[in-house]
C-alpha cells in the first residue's frame, strides 16, 4: 500500500504528462500535468480513446498503429519514442516528445505514455533558423558589396595610380618642388586607398572561412 501511494504521488506531481491506455487505446489514467497540458478534466477523457488527444492524420491512424503492434510486435513509438503533434481540448495543436512503454498489471496489458511539451524548444529552433537565414543574407550582401568594391573602385584607382607613377617617372623634371610633393602625396594616398579596399575584401571573407577549413 505504501509503495502504491508513493507511486501515485510521483505520477500526480510529475512535471510531464503521464497517460495510461489499455490494449484498445482507451485512456485508463490521466495525471494532473496531462490535465494542464491538454485542457481536459479527467472525467472528460477517462474511458475514451486516446486518439482524442491527436490531430489528423494521427487521430484516424492510431488504432491501426496499436493493433499492428499487438499483432506483429513492430515498434514505431512503443519502446522507442518520437516527436509527434498533439491536440488540446480547444483544438490547438502543439509538438511533443512522446515515449511509450508497455507494462502488465495482473492480467491487464497497459501502455504508459510520457508526454513532454517541446513548444518552447521548437520556437527557439525556429528563431535560430531565422537568425541563420538573416545572417546568410547579410553575408551574401557583404559578398556582393565586396564584388562592387573590387570591380568598380579598384579599376579606376589602379588607373589613377598608374597615371601618377607615369608622371612621377617621365614628367618629374617638369614639376617644381611643390608639384613633386603633391604627386608624392597622391601616390601615397592611392596606395593607402588600395590597402583599405583590400582590407574590406579580406573582412568580407571572414564569414566564409569556415567553408574552406
Amino acid at each position: 500500500a505504501e509503495q502504491s501511494a508513493r507511486l501515485a504521488a510521483i505520477v500526480a506531481t510529475a512535471v510531464d504528462a503521464i497517460i495510461t491506455i489499455d490494449e484498445r487505446g482507451i485512456i485508463d489514467s490521466f495525471n494532473p500535468a496531462a490535465e494542464r497540458l491538454f485542457g481536459y478534466a479527467p472525467h472528460e477523457v477517462l474511458g475514451k480513446n486516446v486518439s482524442l488527444l491527436m490531430p489528423s492524420p494521427y487521430h484516424e491512424e492510431h488504432d491501426g498503429y496499436l493493433q499492428r503492434y499487438l499483432t506483429t510486435g513492430e515498434q514505431r513509438i512503443i519502446g522507442i519514442g518520437r516527436e509527434v503533434v498533439a491536440r488540446r481540448k480547444d483544438g490547438s495543436t502543439f509538438p511533443i516528445e512522446l515515449a511509450v512503454s508497455e507494462m502488465h498489471v495482473g492480467k491487464r496489458r497497459l501502455f504508459t505514455g510520457l508526454v513532454h511539451d517541446v513548444t518552447l524548444r521548437k520556437q527557439a529552433e525556429e528563431r535560430q533558423a531565422r537568425l541563420i537565414h538573416e545572417l546568410e543574407s547579410a553575408n551574401e550582401e557583404l559578398k556582393n558589396f565586396a564584388y562592387v568594391v573590387s570591380h568598380d573602385l579598384k579599376a579606376p584607382l589602379r588607373a589613377i595610380g598608374s597615371l601618377a607613377d607615369w608622371i612621377s617617372t617621365d614628367q618629374s623634371e617638369k614639376l617644381d618642388a611643390e608639384g613633386k610633393e603633391h604627386l608624392r602625396l597622391l601616390i601615397q594616398r592611392a596606395r593607402r586607398m588600395d590597402g583599405l579596399i583590400d582590407g574590406i575584401l579580406q573582412y568580407s571573407r571572414v564569414g566564409r572561412v569556415r567553408e574552406t577549413v
